[in-house]
């Protein structure tokens, strides 16, 4: 089946008609809290400058929260994220092993070091911002250019909320995007050489390289569009020049490389609701209201003038040190105002406090008390932390997860990762654990509730020893690190763990057995002078006072 363009952009408007529905909330965000951005059917130069922001608090908590998710979620100064074999594969036993432990352990620095040298971390961060107002967001992940064999690093991009539309499958995921972008001539024959571009753009090359195309990207399973690609590639991508309809590069992929979040949904949306949605008439009317007491300061600061009619000769000046001539200066004075700002600020103050509500503002925020202690922080830090567990899942099944996984794909195929070892053959799948502070802060409760339950049966102990046999140390001892934030390389596997055991035990056996050769050694020394006497004169005695003999002089001893 070959590619339908024509098909495909049909499909496009379709689908940026059912966004027309939300277009009127994307145009109050970026109203009120995005002014930098474009919403859809918005001509825009960049650079314009909105009129109707006049409080900066909904920006200020939008920021503020990507800050903080950016910071407990994908912070670059940790490791946040590892890997794992799936408790429920058959190979899950191998967890412990201390080959696949350090295997993993490579495999995650290997891919943290990836993202480290990309712009995963300047990227990331807009995809908060947009996360918690627009409250749908779309990461574009891709290889670098390649410049030589291998491994040549990683892309991110952020895409507009106006520039895409997308379906979900049957399982309410989405594997469908359309992207509407532009190129510049000159940008065409570097992306698609200038053998494959149409004739129009080769003549604009020509005259003026800089005059702007306007292009449509599909990315969707290969089976949905027809492309022509390798029966290896899951999803495959047709660029499509919109003027003419025609098809410019077809391309496939093993993963997506287009992950859409969103903050929450009604199973009957596709696209995301957040925290703007719920405060936006919160944030229209902080911004009317502070447009009203900006009008009222004006007229208090620069009031009008009550006269008579005709009463002024002359144009009135109101500037500093200005001369003006009135024909009844006795009957001109200001006109009284009655500017009630003590009200509007308080009004103000309760939409103020609403939107910080809405973002988690201050429940977000560590508290700065100097006397606070560490674990006093850790578990403030731990509850408020938890407000965002619910939308992080989402956000981690459907943008960090299939992130990192593609990440892995990539890097495997290039040969920037060793094979795993051995024993992982036939492991077809692999889980990722997030470690961040906002992963671990969810978990610490169970760390809280071990040393509880261990401080418990210490004081239960003293009244009956047998309650001691009950936890499993080492086993706690594992479920702890990954909590704690300890490194794996810092934890050894099961099979050297039991080997360090049985050794220590062996030493014990050892040392035991010495000791009771040289209390045996010792006993023999004290029972010599008995064996003299029976030897020289007790020979006539019998057995019972022979062994009488023997312990009195051990006795004796």
């Amino acid at each position: 089946m070959a590619v339908n363009a024509k098909h495909l952009l049909s499909r496009n408007e379709r689908l940026k008609e059912d966004r027309t529905l939300w277009d009127g909330f994307y145009q109050d965000v970026v109203d009120y809290m995005r002014m930098g951005k474009q919403a859809p059917n918005e001509q825009r130069v960049a650079g314009t400058q909105r009129h109707k922001h006049y409080d900066s608090t909904a920006p200020h908590a939008s920021k503020t929260l990507a800050l903080i998710m950016a910071e407990t979620l994908t912070s670059k100064a940790i490791q946040w994220f590892g890997f794992k074999i799936p408790e429920t594969s058959e190979f899950a036993e191998l967890n412990d092993d201390q080959d696949v432990m350090r295997w993993f352990n490579d495999l995650a620095q290997s891919v943290g070091y990836a993202l480290n040298q990309s712009n995963f971390y300047v990227v990331i961060n807009e995809i908060y911002e947009d996360f918690n107002s627009f409250a749908t967001v779309c990461l574009y992940m891709e290889e670098a250019r390649l410049k030589h064999k291998g491994f040549n690093g990683l892309n991110f991009r952020a895409l507009p909320i106006s520039s895409y539309v997308f379906s979900e499958n049957e399982s309410g995921l989405v594997d469908t995007v359309f992207w509407e972008y532009e190129r510049t001539a000159r940008q065409m024959v570097q992306q698609f050489g200038e053998k494959n571009i149409p004739d129009a753009v080769r003549k604009s090359l020509e005259k003026n390289p800089d005059d702007k195309f306007d292009l449509v990207r599909v990315v969707a399973p290969v089976e949905d569009i027809g492309a022509k690609v390798a029966s290896k590639f899951e999803y495959a991508h047709v660029d499509i020049f919109k003027d003419m309809s025609l098809v410019l590069d077809q391309r496939g992929y093993h993963e997506n490389p287009y992950m859409v979040g969103r903050w929450d949904k009604s199973s009957s949306e596709d696209r995301g609701r957040g925290p703007a949605m719920i405060a936006m008439d919160d944030i229209k009317s902080l911004n009317q209201l502070r447009k009203l007491e900006l009008t009222g300061l004006e007229k208090a600061v620069n009031p009008s003038i009550l006269t008579g009619e005709e009463g002024f000769i002359g144009n009135v000046k109101l500037g500093g040190n200005s001369i003006v001539y009135s024909r009844d200066p006795q009957n001109v004075r200001l006109l009284p105002t009655e500017l009630r700002l003590d009200l509007s600020s308080l009004k103000a103050g309760e939409l103020r406090q609403g939107i910080r509500d809405m973002y988690l503002t201050d429940q977000l925020n560590l508290p700065s008390s100097s006397r606070m202690t560490a674990e006093e922080i850790m578990t403030r830090r731990g509850e408020m932390e938890r407000l965002l567990g619910p939308t992080i899942a989402r956000f981690e099944t459907e943008v960090l997860g299939p992130m990192l996984e593609r990440a892995v794909g990539i890097m495997l195929r290039a040969g920037a990762i060793a094979s795993p070892p051995e024993v992982l053959n036939g492991l077809d799948k692999i889980d990722i654990e997030y470690v961040g502070q906002l992963a671990r802060a969810q978990r610490i409760t169970e760390v809280q509730s071990m040393q509880s339950w261990l401080g418990m049966l210490a004081e239960w102990g003293q009244l009956d020893p047998d309650v001691m046999q009950i936890p499993d140390l080492p086993a706690m001892a594992r479920l702890a690190a990954p909590i704690l934030g300890v490194p794996k390389k810092g934890i050894r596997g099961a099979a050297e763990t039991q080997e360090k055991i049985d050794a220590a035990k062996q030493k014990e056996a050892e040392m035991l057995q010495q000791q009771q050769a040289a209390q045996v050694a010792e006993s023999a020394g004290k029972a010599a002078p008995a064996m003299k006497v029976m030897q020289d004169g007790a020979a006539n005695l019998s057995d019972e006072d022979k062994q009488a003999l023997i312990q009195q002089f051990a006795g004796q001893g």
